[in-house]
């Protein structure tokens, strides 16, 4: 069988298309093919980045917890200096201190009444109520002893009231921290 000249080339050209889709094919569309892969390894690589800016973000706040860390155990030991245990509470003490410091300020404590330990997580506070007569540079000076006491002491709140003469009336709300030891049971 003879092919004309016209056939031969429509042969070739058929040749070349199925060469051709079956290297398509098998380049892109078969399971296995060089894109699929392709696909698969950047879908990888993308994960990988991922993960590694993920650690990267952990590097850098790991910096920052430790930083926090060490400034939270440094704020503990002042804390702890600044409070008694159970054990060492001794509330005549507490209560000489604070007469100590309204007499240093010029202050007239008239009656202090200490109030029952109320247990928080890692504390407990007494409450003390104090009345005081006083002038208000007298106050001023008092807070101020109250706020640079060596006992870690707050003031809860205050009521002020004033006489003709412009003497001070105050009842003040103190809470005295007790520092709650860790059980070992």
């Amino acid at each position: 069988m003879k092919l004309s000249s016209r056939d031969k080339k429509l042969l070739v050209f058929m040749g070349l298309i199925v060469i051709l889709a079956g290297g398509y094919y098998f380049l892109h569309l078969a399971p296995g093919s060089l894109s699929h892969r392709w696909k698969k390894v950047n879908e990888e690589l993308a994960a990988k980045e991922r993960r590694l800016k993920e650690a990267q973000t952990a590097a850098r706040m790991e910096g920052k917890l430790e930083r926090d860390y060490f400034e939270a155990q440094a704020r503990l030991k002042y804390a702890k200096q600044r409070l008694p245990t159970e054990k060492e509470e001794r509330l005549s003490q507490l209560l000489k201190n604070i007469y100590k410091m309204g007499k240093d300020s010029g202050t007239t404590i008239l009656s202090a009444t200490p109030g029952v330990l109320q247990a928080q997580e890692y504390y407990k506070i007494r409450p003390i109520s104090l009345s005081l007569k006083c002038d208000l540079p007298s106050l001023v000076k008092f807070l101020y002893n109250i706020e640079k006491s060596q006992r870690l002491l707050d003031v809860q709140g205050m009521t002020i009231t004033s006489d003709a003469q412009g003497n001070l009336g105050v009842s003040l709300r103190l809470a005295a921290f007790v520092y709650v030891e860790e059980s070992n049971s």
